[in-house]
């Protein structure tokens, strides 16, 4: 398993509009093959941070998933709404407690 830390700064003009549509994908991204958990999260004393925190089955199926997003546009737009380039952290579970 690995978890997935895709960390966002969203353009402060475009904030509003990023959340309504970013979230509205939300949906898909959880039912998509392999994905077990989604978070999005925001963090304390940065209100244009979109941190969003995932868990797969594996790298494999998280790559799937992103090489679909692109395919259909989804990275492109994403880009347009960001201040900076996004940050992606990958985590491999050793143990779970």
């Amino acid at each position: 398993m690995i978890i997935v830390n895709l960390q966002l700064k969203v353009k402060p003009e475009k904030k509003e509009e990023f959340i309504e549509w970013f979230y509205g994908l939300l949906p898909d991204t959880r039912n998509y093959d392999g994905c077990s958990e989604l978070n999005a999260c925001s963090i304390a004393g940065e209100p244009n941070a979109v941190d969003v925190i995932s868990k797969w089955e594996s790298q494999e199926k998280y790559d799937t998933y992103l090489a679909w997003r692109e395919e259909e546009g989804t990275l492109t737009t994403l880009a347009d709404y960001l201040s900076e380039e996004p940050v992606f952290r990958f985590l491999t579970v050793e143990k779970q407690f």
